[in-house]
């Protein structure tokens, strides 16, 4: 009976921990929140906690390998490529983690999960304040349509007007139209300008040779 109220206390515990991270994620609207991290910690802590009762000849670390593998599959899930725009990865890692936390609890080690989650969840906002206010590299990509036979104009053009703006071109691809005699550029751009592009797209719509603009 003494196990018994051990694993339900344990389970409870999970339930919290888990929870904090992912209230937090649930606040910024990330896919997979609240109950979602509850209950992958639950799980685990679970897993780790029923294993003592089948006695030493049961080895703890095949379940935490089970439990890695499948939490695996469901971090994968939560991310979403759109192009070249890559999300959900720090879901991803907050599903591993509170699997990893609901490890450590079901092993009954209740200082390091308290100090795993404060830790995590520090991470979660100290860290993201912090990152929004240190400069960053940004990329993007901007789709330019002109005519074909202006193709050298148009890129000298765009190259000429981005540069004052503080715009690298890193990439650039053509694609030529003869039916409708339209060149499309797509120019891969660099940047510390985290602007909405607003500015940069009215410049190269001012180059006569340029007809149509589409920022990303």
């Amino acid at each position: 009976m003494g196990f018994e109220w051990i694993t339900v206390g344990r389970l409870l515990l999970a339930v919290v921990l888990g929870g904090m991270i992912g209230l937090e994620r649930q606040i910024h609207g990330r896919p997979a929140g609240l109950r979602t991290h509850i209950l992958v910690c639950l799980g685990s802590a679970l897993v780790l906690t029923i294993t003592e009762s089948f006695g030493p000849n049961v080895d703890p670390g095949r379940a935490v390998a089970g439990i890695v593998t499948g939490v695996g599959f469901l971090g994968a899930g939560v991310i979403v490529k759109s192009k070249e725009i890559v999300r959900g990865l720090t879901t991803a890692a907050c599903i591993w983690f509170v699997a990893a936390l609901g490890i450590v609890v079901g092993q009954g080690l209740y200082v390091v999960s308290f100090a795993s989650t404060v830790i995590a969840l520090g991470i979660l906002t100290l860290l993201a304040w912090l990152a929004h206010r240190l400069p960053s590299i940004v990329y993007r990509t901007v789709l330019v349509r002109g005519s074909t036979a202006s193709v050298s104009a148009i890129e000298t053009a765009c190259r000429c007007e981005l540069s004052k703006l503080g715009y690298r071109v890193v990439g650039l691809s053509a694609r030529l139209q003869k039916e409708t005699e339209l060149a499309e550029l797509t120019l891969r751009l660099r940047t510390r300008n985290a602007g909405d592009g607003l500015e940069p797209a009215r410049r190269l719509l001012a180059v006569p040779e340029i007809r149509d603009v589409v920022w990303d």
